[in-house]
């Protein structure tokens, strides 16, 4: 059985070498204002980024489903607070890519940003129930 912090431990991971050397090439290619990649490999990759931290919502939902809010401690609380922050910066991936004239009415995206939407509803509406940690307690 998952906790917060494994999660939490297991995204980490996941970020610490995300696309390595697609985002390498992506990043040899930038130069402002000169030179810029092709924006359909930029907005590729973020998608599969946002994507791939979105494949861990199962297991978040599972652990909110198991255990108690009120039962958690400062380590499990910090660690969900951390996941909150993560998804709630990974949200903003596809509100961006939404912007971009070719995506606006991309199906697929409205309704991925649409999961993420809804996911951070249902963390706020958690952590909102969470009662906060007695110092020192773990």
């Amino acid at each position: 059985m998952l906790s917060f912090r494994q999660i939490d431990k297991r995204l980490g991971l996941l970020l610490a070498d995300m696309d390595g050397d697609l985002w390498t090439s992506i990043l040899a290619e930038l130069n402002p204002p000169d030179g810029r990649p092709r924006s359909e490999m930029v907005h590729d990759l973020c998608f599969r980024d946002a994507k791939a931290l979105a494949g861990y919502i199962p297991d978040l939902r599972a652990v909110m489903g198991r255990v108690s809010p009120q039962s958690l401690d400062f380590d499990e609380l910090a660690a969900f607070k951390s996941i909150r922050g993560l998804l709630n910066f990974a949200a903003r991936i596809p509100i961006l890519i939404l912007y971009h004239p070719d995506y606006t009415d991309n199906q697929n995206l409205i309704s991925f940003y649409n999961g993420f939407r809804q996911t951070l509803k249902e963390v706020d509406e958690y952590l909102a129930l969470a009662a906060p940690p007695e110092k020192g307690a773990n």
